[in-house]
């Protein structure tokens, strides 16, 4: 073994019999390769990589790469998971060389941590190929080497440097030209953009959401409708056990790569949530609940945290645990075999390759009655009988391999869903799910220095604190003070806000950086401003200030609000890149309205009022007197509820069926 045998990572020690001689990303690694002046290969990926699992047993596992590569280099593995500060950094460095980034992503450096060369998956012949060409141009011309690589950090740092601000906002105008500009784009019978492969980016259909409600654009909802509709009917989701994979390889979300990640499945279930409280419509809400359902079944650890993700292979293959044979269908479902098959596609509309299906719809449950001339809850009683002996076949199989990192911030993502299907009807149920992963994230992850740690692995906590860990856990708890009027949470979650302004800070801009400012490392410290399929810590920062700004009567914060959205304005060039933030740009655009509901009923009529979407309305509840802002000189034993647009305030109304919007 190696010494990642020392690690709690499981994307680490899946690496630990390799014989390549692995540090983790630390310090005495980089002490090694300037010692003996050898240049060193970082290697990321993550535990639930397909690509990542091929290119070890091909290359990693292999004697004759591994002798070379611990002749000439020093080796670091890292999980992206564990450390995306680093992961983000060299990512960038690929793409500024022109390559496609993914992982597993390999990137060569000098002794200094300077990149020279990177890439993603290489097969064995064209690995060692590159390690003797690279061994080579050191030995024989190191200076061009150096002289490549400083240009090269030059460039990352310009990539990352305070660019010019805007001297005024974009107006709702601009926010229609971005929408409008990446409607081209869209599949409008398939949902999601015109491309394979297709990755869910909630966030950008979470835009999408908000601009069709706020503006009564059909054109949007239709949209954002067809790519919730078309996911939940595909092979992207799991129909027997629930939860979304990560992503499909092709432009119709049939087949997916099969892995499951915490951060993708807590932000549709808020997206799914939020849908159904604006259409009602039922397979949204049974996606919400099937979800989360999955999501405590097969991550929830002891301590209350939840683990990172499931693998997309077992039994030494991609996707074998989640797909069918006719065969499997005829022998375990007898008789309604052939409805089953045909209600899945299974040997038709869901064939994947080799004899098998991905069990995936081509219409809805009210559809499909319809077109068959069923009774829907007669079909409904003999669907889930099916599902219940399909589980339990499935459940022979050998399971995908489980990653147990409980990731702060994606733990934080999960309380925001929990209290998002809290709003809808009959659900409150899950503000207890919420109020608890809050209180194990504090419990088990917060420091003594007031900052969230990154990550917990088998009892062990990382040392380093991330930028996305405190304000995902900001925002989950304004979320979650929202519905439940407990100023635990906004007092929570002002005092982090206080430490992120320390600890995160710059002289150099009003955003802020991804990673404390006194942490030295041998790479760069960066304003992380894209947002991608988890939006960039910065939005979200700035939405929390937004909103902490508004709730405290703190202009300071409104202030570095506003001034962090006009740096980042500037660079707006398309919608889904930049989805947070204009949302952060409408919010900003639209008449401040806030929603204050007091008095003994003050729950109750919150609750009721969240059951319909409403963008951009700042509400609060409590049945108890208070010293905030919002409630000041407020309250009464008959409930009243007041509204405020623009910081003027309507007569009280006492009937929730009086408050108008």
């Amino acid at each position: 073994m190696n010494r990642l045998s020392q690690e709690t990572s499981p994307y680490l020690l899946q690496h630990k019999d390799n014989p390549v001689h692995w540090y983790a990303w630390c310090d005495e690694a980089w002490e090694v390769a300037r010692r003996d002046n050898k240049p060193v290969l970082v290697s990321i990926g993550y535990s639930a990589c397909h690509w990542c699992h091929v290119m070890e047993h091909e290359v990693f596992e292999d004697f004759e790469c591994a002798e070379f590569m611990n002749m000439h280099f020093v080796c670091i593995k890292v999980d992206r998971e564990e450390r995306p500060d680093v992961d983000s950094w060299y990512m960038d460095a690929v793409h500024l060389m022109g390559s496609q980034g993914g992982w597993p992503l390999n990137v060569f450096t000098l002794p200094d941590g300077k990149p020279v060369y990177g890439g993603t998956y290489f097969p064995k012949l064209r690995w060692m190929e590159l390690l003797e060409n690279l061994h080579s141009v050191m030995l024989q011309d190191s200076g061009r080497a150096i002289e490549y690589a400083a240009q090269l950090h030059d460039a990352l740092t310009q990539l990352n440097a305070n660019n010019n601000s805007a001297t005024e906002l974009p107006g709702l105008p601009e926010v229609h030209g971005w929408i409008e500009n990446w409607s081209k784009y869209w599949d409008l019978e398939r949902g999601g953009n015109r491309k394979a492969p297709k990755f869910p980016m909630p966030n950008n259909w979470e835009l999408l959401l908000h601009y069709a409600e706020y503006f009564k654009s059909e054109r949007a909802w239709k949209q954002v409708k067809c790519t919730l509709d078309q996911m939940a009917m595909g092979g992207i989701y799991d129909q027997l056990g629930g939860g979304f994979a990560r992503y499909s390889v092709d432009a119709e979300w049939k087949v997916p790569h099969f892995e499951k990640m915490l951060y993708d499945n807590a932000q549709l279930v808020s997206l799914y949530a939020q849908s159904f409280r604006m259409s009602g419509d039922k397979l949204y809400e049974s996606i919400v609940v099937e979800t989360l359902s999955f999501i405590h079944r097969e991550w929830m650890s002891p301590e209350g945290l939840y683990y990172a993700a499931l693998d997309a292979d077992s039994d030494g293959a991609e996707g074998t645990y989640y797909v069918w044979k006719e065969s499997e269908f005829d022998e375990l479902l007898g008789d309604d075999s052939a409805f089953f098959k045909k209600y899945y596609g299974v040997g038709s509309h869901g064939y994947w390759e080799h004899d098998v299906s991905v069990l995936c719809m081509r219409a809805s449950e009210e559809e499909w009655c319809r077109n068959e001339q069923l009774d829907a809850h007669e079909w409904g009683s003999k669907l889930q009988s099916g599902k219940v002996k399909m589980l339990q076949h499935r459940n022979k199989r050998t399971k995908p391999g489980l990653d147990d990192k409980c990731i702060a911030s994606w733990n934080s993502m999960l309380a925001r869903a929990f209290v998002e299907a809290a709003k809808m009807r009959g659900h409150q149920g899950y503000l207890n799910e919420a109020e608890n992963l809050l209180n194990a994230i504090d419990t088990h992850l917060m420091q003594t220095n007031g900052l969230l740690a990154h990550a917990r692995t088998k009892g062990k906590v990382a040392e380093i604190c991330l930028l996305e860990d405190q304000v995902f856990f900001i925002d989950a708890l304004l979320s979650c003070y929202e519905i439940s009027g407990k100023e635990q949470w906004l007092l929570l979650a002002t005092k982090t806000m206080q430490r992120v302004e320390e600890h995160f800070s710059s002289n150099d801009s009003d955003l802020f950086l991804n990673r404390p400012h006194y942490v030295e490392d041998v790479i760069g410290a960066k304003f992380e401003v894209n947002d991608n399929v988890i939006p960039a810590a910065n939005g979200v920062a700035c939405r929390c200030l937004m909103k902490l700004g508004r709730y405290l009567g703190k202009t300071k914060w409104l202030n570095r609000a506003e001034m962090m959205l006009k740096e980042v304005s500037a660079r707006i060039d398309f919608a889904p890149g930049f989805s947070n933030w204009i949302l952060a740009l409408m919010e900003f655009n639209s008449v401040p309205v806030e929603v204050v509901f007091t008095g003994p009923q003050a729950l109750v009529n919150s609750a009721t009022f969240h059951e319909k979407f409403n963008p951009f309305v700042l509400s609060a509840a409590s049945t108890v007197s208070s010293e905030l802002p919002l409630f000041k000189l407020r309250g009464g034993n008959d409930s009243p509820i007041y509204v405020c647009r623009n910081q003027s305030c309507e007569m009280p109304v006492y009937r929730i069926e009086d408050v108008m919007i």
